[in-house]
């Protein structure tokens, strides 16, 4: 909430699986931490995953989120399927019922053909703040995120890996940057 109070998180099933044991987020830091020192890497974005079983129907979980979040990028993939008969060996065996469910105001990669020719384009977000309450407050904090030396330099940083990412796969010379710190506003950023 926005003004201040917090709330408890819902009493649920403790994760049943995890793809990172105890203590390895901390290792996996360490261990970025050496690879940027010997110039391996300059951006990194650990993650965890959790799961648990869900009672809800995935299309549920997913109307929810989009009540919840709304955003301009939903996905909900059924990421295990059924092991038809003439599925691929790398498809058996999985297990069945695993879903990903998700929504995102970043668009991750869109490919498309435009006059003939294929055009790749991503739109990194970098830079995140709250909304106001008001028009007001949206302002103030516009002009707080735009004042903001780390989030430029960030988004420089996002620029400048997306730029390098494209260029191992565009044609050269055809790598563009055509807008740049647009501020986009959505119903929680």
């Amino acid at each position: 909430p926005r003004d201040g109070a917090t709330r408890p998180h819902a009493v649920g099933a403790p994760a049943l699986d995890r793809d990172v044991p105890a203590g390895g987020y901390a290792a996996l830091t360490e261990r970025s931490k050496e690879e940027f020192a010997c110039g391996n890497l300059f951006e990194v974005v650990l993650s965890q995953q959790w799961s648990v079983p869900a009672e809800a129907r995935p299309s549920a979980v997913f109307r929810t989120l989009r009540r919840r979040n709304p955003s301009p990028y939903g996905f909900l993939m059924n990421l295990r399927g059924e092991d038809a008969e003439d599925a691929p060996a790398w498809a058996k065996g999985y297990g069945k019922g695993e879903y990903l469910v998700g929504a995102s105001p970043e668009m991750f990669v869109r490919v498309e053909r435009v006059d003939g020719s294929m055009r790749v384009e991503t739109c990194p977000i970098s830079g995140t703040i709250q909304r106001g309450e008001n028009a007001l407050e949206d302002a103030v904090q516009v002009r707080t995120l735009l004042a903001s030396k780390k989030d430029e330099s960030e988004l420089t940083m996002c620029t400048d890996v997306d730029r390098n990412d494209k260029s191992r796969i565009c044609e050269p010379g055809s790598v563009a940057v055509i807008g740049r710190r647009q501020i986009e506003m959505y119903s929680k950023l």
